[in-house]
């Protein structure tokens, strides 16, 4: 049965005003511009204001384009992303990390297809960080800052007890001597801590274990990771060349680290802004030492991807696509928040690096290190890590017996 005219016309005039109302509400303005609204962790003031004047930047390069930027520590970021997808009330533009993508991505949007209509080209980038944060064959970010887990040392300390500054090439030999030669007087030669970023580059290093296999498996309980983190662990509960790990606690060893109470420790380029600004003493940076196989590490990285529920996600592509452009990375490198993921921004990080031998450092832990592989559930993991690690590095619980409680409860078959 035809429907009256007028009927019809109500419904059209209807259906209009829903869609100005949608639109309005997404912050798309008739003029084209619109209002995107931003998840990003920040650890502290100086990290956060560095990305509201990103955001401020890519208004700068469109005016049509306002970036509302929405901040929490790096600890909670990720369980308050999955609380915003389960609820589907996410940020448009979400920040991700490489290690964790696969966990998230049934909040994400893949973007190959906007890459591909917007002929988009990603060349430019690092391959290692763009494969990080696909999943599946789909791209689910693009990536800010790349870089590889390398050893952070303070310089002063080294000074201060004669011992020699580590070297590109240096052994693990060299540096249980060095940790051995720093510790004294409430001082310790080294800080470990059961985070991913920090334990398993060294495990890697000591004895080549991974902590998944090909396929995206959890494989904790191996003879050599087991072999290796014990090693990591006992550099604490039995050689006390370490700090004891009071308690579940993320933030231990960049807090330990910056008190310059710590002689070394593991990190990235990515916090080259907070060490240089925190740090009361001179700061060096050294590869991993080396193993069997020689110096082996990890390589990470994070971008930005668009959830689900953006309904503007042409326009948050297009936002994506400014702050990860190479005038944007430059400017990430030369402040020292982001060593850049694309290969012709990169020279900005080392030209503000001010830190000796630098380039030398990255281009060495590069040539060595690979990808994370996690599963999806990795951030399980890494909260069962952090729950059974102050047992583990006080000697009260084995390596092997904490890998087994978390591949039994974490893992898959």
């Amino acid at each position: 049965m035809a429907r009256p005219r007028i009927a019809v016309r109500a419904a059209v005039a209807l259906a209009l005003t829903l869609a100005g109302t949608l639109a309005t509400a997404c912050g798309a303005g008739s003029d084209g511009s619109r209002t995107l609204t931003w998840s990003m962790w920040a650890n502290g003031g100086e990290e956060q204001q560095v990305w509201q004047e990103l955001a401020d930047r890519v208004s700068n390069e469109d005016p049509r384009i306002t970036i509302k930027l929405e901040t929490s520590s790096f600890d909670d970021y990720f369980t308050k992303l999955a609380t915003r997808f389960d609820s589907g009330d996410a940020p448009c533009i979400v920040s991700m990390q490489a290690l964790r993508t696969t966990g998230y991505t049934q909040g994400m949007l893949p973007l190959d297809d906007l890459i591909a209509r917007n002929k988009f080209d990603v060349s430019d980038f690092d391959k290692s960080v763009l494969d990080g944060l696909s999943a599946d064959g789909k791209q689910y970010a693009l990536p800010y800052d790349v870089g590889p887990v390398i050893l952070t040392y303070n310089k002063d300390m080294f000074r201060s007890a004669g011992v020699p500054e580590p070297r590109v090439g240096w052994t693990l030999a060299e540096f249980e001597s060095a940790a051995r030669k720093l510790t004294g007087d409430r001082q310790y030669g080294f800080v470990a801590a059961p985070q991913d970023v920090s334990m398993f580059p060294m495990v890697l290093t000591r004895s080549g274990a991974q902590p998944t296999d090909g396929a995206g498996r959890l494989r904790l309980t191996t003879p050599a990771m087991t072999e290796g983190v014990q090693w990591y662990a006992d550099l604490a509960a039995k050689e006390k060349v370490a700090p004891r790990l009071p308690a579940p606690d993320p933030a231990f060893s960049d807090r330990e680290f910056l008190s310059g109470n710590v002689g070394m420790g593991t990190n990235g380029p990515w916090a080259l802004l907070n060490l240089r600004n925190q740090a009361g003493f001179q700061v060096g940076l050294t590869t991993l030492p080396a193993g069997p196989e020689g110096s082996r590490t990890y390589t990470s990285g994070s971008g930005f991807g668009i959830s689900t529920s953006c309904p503007d996600p042409e326009g948050a592509f297009k936002a994506i696509t400014l702050m990860t452009a190479r005038k944007q990375l430059e400017w990430l490198g030369g402040v020292g928040r982001a060593y850049p993921s694309r290969e012709s921004a990169q020279h900005a990080w080392y030209d503000n690096a001010h830190l000796a031998g630098a380039r030398e450092v990255l281009e060495a832990a590069n040539a060595t290190a690979i990808p994370l592989r996690t599963t999806k559930n990795w951030e399980q993991v890494n909260r069962q890590l952090n729950q059974y690690g102050p047992d583990l590095f006080s000697g009260a619980s084995s390596a092997q017996h904490v890998l087994e409680q978390v591949q039994g409860q974490a893992g898959q078959d």
